[in-house]
């Protein structure tokens, strides 16, 4: 009897989950898919080859590799549709409905609050070309939604406008029964992880400007640099720049002689010249710099931002806490629907020395004069600064065959804005 009793238990407990597991799934859509797009032209590129010494110059043609638009996409959502939205999936393809296929952007998936109560989620995840530009999209949340409270986590990163950041909230709403049930007033705590934002480099690493810049280079970047001179200069045998030669152009005004002023190459700062400067070569040996200067203003600064990315990386996520406020609303009619949402984070929590509470004192430090290296970390604590996000959806029919509608997003968190607006009208012909 007991074992009887006890497997009689197990068997229940079973079946129960796999029911509820069944209701959490059902109804959902998953999706795959693939597009290509022709390439975007672009001319052949011409570049100087020869000929500097005589006048005569030799170009070079190099032909553009043309690399198609694709975008690559999977998904599972199952969200509630708003009466304003057309039917997807497979029941719906080609009845008045459309596929999913990971390139609609449906502005709602941003609202707090969906259109029923229970679990709802997204799973979206594109990789793709636009442009020439590579990107990788991913966008993951579950939300519990009952008569008093919401619950959420996920996790979103938009890569062509270099936004990432992980989230969990728990929001009480309230429905004003004046308002008819349309709008709903949210308060809560939003938890949020993300890469270091709101630091330029002269914080994230002081290595690269108060040592010297070159050996900073070369042990950053794994390149090389070695010196090059005039026979008279190696021939001194002293290592020191003995020479005091002026150099001059001629002024186009008068035609006379004058020196020239300031640094460059191959001259010291007051136009005498040194008769030695350095050639860069990269990790295989080739050189692609023959002077300091050229090295410092085109291309080390493209290899200081590709360190400081990686210095970045390093430092890993922060954290903050912060108190959120929020308002949805909704209505729909055969006439005309608004669906709306705003939401706005004004206090906020830093938990970590490179949270954004850090960050925003780094802006207002440099917006009041202050010097990035006389900057001093606050410890963790609250600061207010202000992170929101909002959208509408909004469509009207002034008549049978004429209308207008207007729908986007807008999201600004850390200073890093994200949005996407459309509006438009529509007119059908009728006869006359």
């Amino acid at each position: 009897m007991k074992k009887l009793l006890i497997g009689l238990l197990i068997s229940t407990s079973l079946l129960s989950a796999e029911n509820e597991l069944w209701k959490f799934f059902k109804y959902s859509t998953a999706y795959a898919s693939f597009s290509l797009n022709a390439p975007r032209h672009q001319d052949d590129r011409f570049a100087i080859i020869g000929g500097l010494s005589t006048g005569q110059l030799q170009v070079g043609r190099t032909e553009r590799e043309l690399k198609p638009d694709f975008q690559t996409s999977f998904g599972l959502r199952k969200i509630g549709r708003f009466n304003y939205e057309p039917k997807r999936g497979v029941k719906n393809a080609g009845v008045g409905g459309t596929w999913y296929d990971g390139s609609e952007s449906n502005a709602n998936e941003s609202s707090t609050f969906g259109s029923v109560q229970g679990w709802e989620y997204l799973i979206k995840w594109s990789e793709g070309r636009q442009w020439g530009n590579e990107y990788l999209n991913q966008e993951y949340w579950v939300r519990y939604t009952s008569d008093w409270w919401m619950a959420k986590v996920g996790w979103t990163e938009l890569g062509l406008e270099e936004l990432e950041y992980g989230q969990g909230e728990l929001r009480f709403k309230w429905t004003p029964p004046i308002l008819d049930d349309k709008i709903n007033l949210s308060i809560g705590v939003k938890h949020r992880q993300h890469p270091v934002y709101g630091f330029d480099a002269m914080v994230l690493d002081t290595t690269w400007y108060k040592g010297q810049w070159w050996n900073f280079a070369e042990d950053a970047f794994g390149i090389d640099d070695n010196a090059w001179f005039t026979e008279d200069y190696y021939n001194d045998g002293n290592g020191n720049i003995d020479q005091d030669i002026q150099l001059y152009e001629i002024d186009p005004v008068t035609g006379e002689l004058r020196p020239i002023e300031g640094g460059g190459p191959f001259w010291n700062d007051d136009g005498t010249f040194r008769g030695v400067d350095w050639l860069w070569r990269d990790e295989d040996g080739r050189i692609f710099a023959y002077t300091d200067r050229e090295y410092f203003l085109y291309h080390f600064p493209r290899m200081l931002e590709k360190y400081i990315g990686g210095v970045k990386q390093e430092i890993g996520y922060q954290r903050e806490t912060s108190i959120v406020l929020g308002a949805d609303f909704y209505h729909y009619d055969d006439y005309w629907w608004l669906h709306a949402w705003g939401n706005w984070l004004p206090y906020h929590f830093g938990h970590d020395k490179y949270s954004y509470h850090n960050g925003a004192h780094y802006q207002t430090h440099l917006e009041e004069g202050g010097e990035p290296n006389e900057f001093e970390f606050k410890d963790a604590g609250w600061h207010n600064w202000h992170d929101y996000d909002f959208g509408a959806i909004f469509g009207v029919k002034i008549k049978d065959n004429l209308g207008v509608f207007a729908e986007g997003r807008y999201l600004n968190y850390w200073e890093r804005p994200a949005y996407d607006i459309k509006f438009g009208i529509n007119y059908q012909f009728m006869g006359f």
